[in-house]
């Protein structure tokens, strides 16, 4: 679904190759779905609503078996990397929004996880965010794979957002070259939020 309300204003991202995640937020997860039982994958869905740019349809995450954190973000469309750099204006990426502390009511995610392409289209970069001093700062990466021509894998630890007991997220494309609202398509539908418990209080 395409926000269409007030967002908080984009932040540039220093780094090698500086980036731009669309964080949309002015009314954000102020609902939630029914967590799924403990260990379960948790899945949300979102219509394909997009007439252009990137389409979320599908958001999951999960805890591999191996004890990592593993999210998969899926578009309506094939895309490739080269679909993410603007020729002007900021790049495209997509992102999940991780509360693990604060509730999502209205609030900045605790942290952001964002899949980006570097200006030339060689290599896609995965990074866990965090806002500092009203700035993005990036404390983690993660670990990238593509399981189909319209799916984005990233794994990355628990440890790299403080091992929380339980996780509400969302997940957000933005187009690029696009600084608007409009351009940011989520999954669910905000202002909802999914939970995945990783272990009991």
């Amino acid at each position: 679904m395409r926000l269409r309300a007030p967002h908080r204003p984009r932040r540039a991202l220093g780094a090698a190759g500086v980036v731009t995640c669309a964080l949309a937020m002015g009314t954000v997860a102020a609902a939630q779905t029914p967590a799924p039982p403990r260990g379960a994958p948790v899945i949300a869905r979102d219509a394909v609503d997009t007439a252009g740019g990137l389409d979320l349809t599908r958001v999951q995450l999960q805890r591999a078996p191996d004890g990592r954190l593993r999210a998969a973000l899926t578009l309506a469309a094939p895309w490739r990397m080269r679909d993410l750099p603007a020729d002007e204006g900021p790049p495209g990426s997509l992102c999940l929004r991780l509360w693990t502390r604060t509730e999502p009511v209205g609030s900045f995610p605790d942290y952001l996880l964002c899949v980006t392409a570097d200006a030339g289209a060689r290599r896609l970069r995965g990074s866990n965010f965090v806002e500092r001093a009203g700035e993005l700062e990036r404390v983690a990466g993660a670990r990238l794979a593509r399981s189909s021509a319209r799916t984005v894998v990233a794994r990355f630890s628990q440890s790299a957002i403080g091992r929380p007991d339980a996780i509400r997220f969302a997940a957000e494309a933005t187009s690029p070259g696009c600084a608007a609202p409009t351009c940011v398509d989520t999954a669910p539908n905000a202002p909802t939020t999914v939970t995945l418990t990783l272990r009991s209080r």
